[in-house]
């Protein structure tokens, strides 16, 4: 795929987005390895739930059974008249603590509880943190992390009567891998470290592993492995993780893709020599077992560090996320390309905290190779109900590479069914958006479609399906049409020697739309709109139901961002991307 980035200023599609809502995942028994991994305890008078242990009055703590009451004649244990799960009975627990015994570790503790007033939750003695009071009418989570070193958990709650929902405890697992000195709280991984089933961890194949230490002062950097088409696999309790990667190498640069259960999660994932980089990813885990690949890209791949830590059961996610699928012109870049980036590198900055942005775009993709490579089945993985799809292909499906190719009218719109059709299933709402334009112009200066029909195919579609249609490819048309052939060389990869640090020869930009040099963000082309400093997904959920029921195929605006002292702001990208190359 070329290494340029088309159109930045697309940025201005800013959607408009309704909130999202709960989506619990059911537990499931764990494996009887992970017996001291997983503890779920459901408080209250009526039946436990399913695959919870029961915690009422009677549980008063007994070094034998492992868990209960320190002083169970001083809670008191009701039932609500709720039907959620975990919300249907509770105890009032004053006085007392709540002790499990645990192997010591590192454990993921989720509190589900209200009270009167503000609540104060401890562990081992030291508060954890709070709940306000009447949180929600009825319970709140906190989740923290906290060290087990004598082999039992402490639990107190302070505050006008405290009611108890439930608590999940769930081991947080910790590898560093390599040869040199181990970091403390972590599971040393060497070149030797097999999966076995009694361990529960380990890299399938040890004959493809390399390990070395580069004799730094921090013992999770210092050190790695190099797995060389082996996986690292662990065994885990069924359910929601984030997991943390830690990469990078003293003397070398690092570079991978990250697959986790056969899908892509991390894509051009490294940094440079000398420097480390890490990043978390969601997955969710079915069939008790999660299996890391890290790949080759443009160097060895490194695994400096790993962490595994678990999401309790029935927690509310009531923020919205907005996926994104599509190649380069969308796609998140490293400082080192800076200015280039994608459309879809900054689009959060433009949404308020209720909003996340999930970037999957991949450089050279398109629409079939996409969901060859499982990229889609992470984003499938991820998505919950009321969350978004922003789909954008065509580029690439235009070119004679059977990996990739598709035809506008038959297998290019079949394959954007399946996405549709896959994100209806999951409660998600699917959005499609049309290529920009490439820098094409005929003799007179007049810019034209150098997309073929994927544009209008996509359009066709929409209206079939019923989809909304961001119609990119013809707004990024009107606007090179609207500032002239010469001045579209500040919307595309133009720099001047000396310009960039990234690019100190210069660049001639050729193709597509990369980014926005002196040109302001946008127009606000709905005034109303000026009023925002940021999109809010309640902000707009009238502004969708209201465009969706006129036309599929809608506009884009954006307001200008609101300056330090009120003014709005013509803010350029380059300034941004600058700021980011730095």
């Amino acid at each position: 795929m070329k290494r340029y980035v088309r159109c930045v200023w697309a940025i201005l599609l800013l959607f408009f987005f309704s909130t999202g809502i709960e989506g619990p995942a059911q537990p499931k028994a764990a494996a009887a390895h992970h017996s001291q991994d997983l503890f779920l305890f459901d408080f209250g008078k009526g039946p436990a739930e399913k695959d919870y242990v029961k915690v009422n009055e009677a549980s008063a703590y007994q070094n034998g059974k492992g868990y209960g009451f320190s002083r169970a004649g001083n809670a008191v244990c009701k039932k609500t008249q709720k039907k959620e799960a975990l919300k249907k009975d509770y105890c009032v627990v004053n006085r007392t603590a709540f002790l499990a015994v645990l192997s010591p570790g590192e454990y993921r503790v989720t509190v589900f509880a209200s009270s009167r007033g503000e609540l104060k939750l401890y562990a081992e003695g030291e508060e954890m943190g709070t709940i306000p009071a009447g949180a929600k009418g009825s319970s709140a989570e906190k989740a923290f992390t906290v060290t087990v070193e004598d082999g039992r958990l402490d639990l107190e709650w302070k505050g006008p009567q405290p009611k108890v929902y439930a608590v999940e405890i769930s081991k947080v697992y910790r590898f560093d891998f390599g040869d040199g000195p181990l970091a403390s709280g972590f599971i040393p991984i060497d070149a030797q470290s097999a999966y076995t089933p009694l361990k529960g961890y380990g890299f399938d194949d040890t004959t493809k592993v390399t390990c070395t230490d580069r004799g730094i002062a921090d013992p999770l950097r210092s050190d790695f492995c190099i797995p060389d088409g082996t996986a690292f696999t662990v065994d885990l309790p069924d359910g929601q993780y984030h997991v943390r990667l830690i990469t990078g190498d003293a003397r070398a640069k690092t570079n991978m893709d990250v697959r986790a259960n056969g899908m892509i999660q991390l894509y051009s994932f490294g940094a440079e020599a000398g420097g480390y980089n890490e990043k978390t990813f969601p997955i969710h885990i079915s069939g008790g077992r999660l299996s890391i690949q890290a790949l080759a890209a443009r160097t060895a791949p490194r695994l400096n560090a790993l962490v595994l830590t678990k999401t309790a059961y029935h927690v509310t996610d009531d923020k919205t996320t907005v996926f994104l699928a599509g190649d380069s012109t969308v796609s998140d870049y490293e400082p080192g390309y800076a200015p280039m980036a994608g459309w879809g590198q900054f689009l959060g900055g433009y949404f308020s905290d209720e909003i996340v942005i999930d970037n999957q775009a991949k450089r050279a993709r398109s629409a079939k190779s996409f969901v060859d490579e499982r990229s889609l089945d992470t984003i499938l993985n991820r998505m919950k109900r009321g969350d978004y799809l922003l789909i954008q292909f065509g580029i690439n499906d235009a070119g004679q590479d059977p990996a990739r190719h598709t035809d506008p009218y038959t297998t290019f719109q079949e394959y954007l069914r399946t996405y549709i059709n896959k994100a209806r299933e999951k409660g998600g709402r699917p959005v499609l958006v049309t290529s920009q334009s490439k820098r094409t112009y005929d003799e007179k200066g007049v810019f034209y479609n150098s997309i073929g029909e994927y544009p209008n195919a996509m359009r066709q579609l929409g209206r079939e399906m019923n989809v909304p249609v961001l119609d990119l490819n013809k707004k990024s048309i009107d606007y090179y049409n609207e500032i002239g052939v010469e001045a579209t060389k500040n919307v595309f990869m133009f720099l001047e020697p000396g310009e960039s640090p990234n690019y100190p020869d210069g660049i001639l930009g050729q193709g597509a739309c990369s980014r926005v040099r002196r040109q302001p963000i946008g127009k606000a082309r709905n005034r109303r709109n000026r009023r925002y400093e940021h999109v809010s997904a309640e902000t707009f959920a009238q502004e969708i139901r209201c465009r969706e029921s006129r036309s599929p195929v809608l506009p884009f605006a954006i307001p200008y961002r609101k300056g330090e002292r009120g003014r709005w702001e013509k803010k350029t990208y380059m300034q941004q991307l600058n700021a980011f190359g730095r």
